[in-house]
């Protein structure tokens, strides 16, 4: 859930916050405030300094802290909000870690879990969830990410990244709206949309403006079209592949875009191409298909979110990712992740703050406040009405295709290998590098930063 500067996805998100914000406090939720006796515990809690994250972690920590304070338990929690921008939050996060004083509990991106545990910032919490007895109530596909060398570090939600489209739009013009299958049929699907339609066809994350998302929500899904993951990266040998016939496969689908100009390419020159294409355009239906997440029904597009798309679950639809490899198909990925310090002196108590807060009981009522993706957990949907209700049911029906969906096994170095990408679509939409020139830059850069060690070629 995820993301940067002027008028920026972060900021039209803050302004939904703070709807949000007023909402749950319209509806008078309020948890009694625990007093703290001498001998209390203080368990910190460090999270994203936006609105949003902060006002649905209020409700957690509120929530927790009344049932200690219930079950006569000396133990309380504290929020310490960090930065509100990912660099910023990233950093203060390494430094804190480095130095000894990070918060005993902390949330962060996905898409940091595997450079974390490698430097041994988060505890082990196998031996925790072994004995609450929790872990088998969390999704395969889940469990399986989170896992490392037998171990589990942290906990998480789930979230599901497909491609949205204006199905008004294509309904408007007489275009078909079947699913596309491969890639192939959908440039067919993109020539349509250019030739019937005043929109630009694709909003697809590329380029280095976009930050972490031109990987987390674009590139690997494509990449994850021509290839299985471990021709991404192999979890056996702990390898990046940075040179092979599927990356380049990859790489064409943004040259191909490009050069017939059904991409995008100034937007996401921008300095926050998001707002163009996700806050501007496909409102707007000048852009026709934009990829994301769940969080976007609501945050985005939703009454309360950045810019509202009226009737938007209707007007808006959702395709599965074309592949030449596997049927069509929803990448299943964590979501917000959250583990315990390895250096907390209050590991258990921690511990005991993250799995609440994963739990229906600790996180139903939070999201009236923030609902970004699907629950990992199998009891959740029975365990919380609001969650099979809310949003139109669209969070339900993406809980019911994290079974079936494709996810990549990623590895320490993913940072460099996601700004690598970065690098390498930036060239290939503006025209100054081939598929084929860029990969071989890429290969070369990622040998350089990561090792010979940790990458190979197919």
């Amino acid at each position: 859930m995820s993301n940067s500067g002027s008028f920026s996805r972060r900021k039209f998100i803050k302004m939904s916050a703070l709807a949000a914000g007023a909402a749950v406090a319209a509806r008078g939720l309020t948890f009694p405030r625990p007093s703290n006796a001498a001998d209390t515990t203080e368990i910190t809690v460090f999270c994203s300094g936006r609105d949003l994250e902060k006002n649905y972690q209020a409700v957690i920590a509120d929530a927790f802290n009344a049932k200690m304070q219930a079950d006569g338990k000396p133990v309380r929690a504290k929020l310490t909000p960090g930065p509100a921008t990912d660099n910023d939050f990233r950093t203060k996060f390494n430094l804190d870690a480095a130095s000894g004083t990070m918060s005993d509990v902390v949330f962060f991106q996905n898409s940091d879990y595997q450079d974390t545990v490698a430097a041994g910032y988060l505890a082990d919490l196998t031996p925790m969830l072994t004995a609450a007895g929790v872990w088998d109530k969390f999704v395969p596909v889940i469990q399986q990410q989170l896992t490392i060398n037998g171990k589990v570090y942290a906990l998480s939600d789930a979230s599901t990244f497909t491609l949205f489209y204006r199905k008004d739009l294509l309904t408007e013009s007489g275009i078909d709206d079947t699913q596309p299958n491969t890639w192939d049929d959908f440039f067919a699907l993109c020539d349509k949309i250019a030739t019937k339609t005043k929109a630009t066809p694709a909003g697809i994350p590329a380029a280095r403006p976009w930050g972490g998302g031109t990987w987390d929500e674009g590139f690997r899904h494509v990449w994850l079209g021509f290839a299985k993951s471990e021709e991404i990266f192999d979890p056996v040998s702990s390898k990046w592949v940075v040179k092979s016939p599927g990356l380049l496969s990859a790489l064409k689908v943004y040259e191909t875009l490009a050069k017939n100009k059904w991409l995008t390419v100034e937007m996401l020159l921008s300095p926050n191409p998001w707002q163009p294409i996700k806050y501007d355009g496909f409102p707007k239906k000048t852009v026709a298909v934009v990829t994301g997440g769940d969080w976007q029904w609501e945050f985005d597009w939703g009454p309360k979110g950045a810019t509202p798309i009226d009737g938007v679950l209707d007007k808006v639809g959702r395709w599965q990712f074309p592949s030449a490899v596997s049927k069509p198909f929803a990448t299943t990925g964590l979501g917000r992740v959250c583990g315990v310090y390895s250096k907390s002196p209050n590991a258990q108590a921690a511990f005991d703050y993250v799995n609440f807060a994963n739990s229906p009981e600790g996180s139903c009522k939070a999201l009236e406040t923030y609902f970004g993706g699907p629950s990992a957990r199998t009891d959740y949907a029975a365990s919380c009405k609001f969650y099979n209700t809310a949003v139109g049911g669209k969070m339900l029906e993406a809980d019911k295709s994290l079974a079936n969906g494709r996810f990549l096994k990623a590895g320490t170095g993913q940072s460099k290998i996601a700004d690598g990408i970065a690098l390498a679509t930036e060239n290939i939409i503006t025209g100054a590098q081939t598929a084929e020139a860029a990969m071989d830059d890429f290969a070369k850069k990622m040998t350089d930063q990561l090792g010979d060690s940790a990458v190979k070629t197919l």
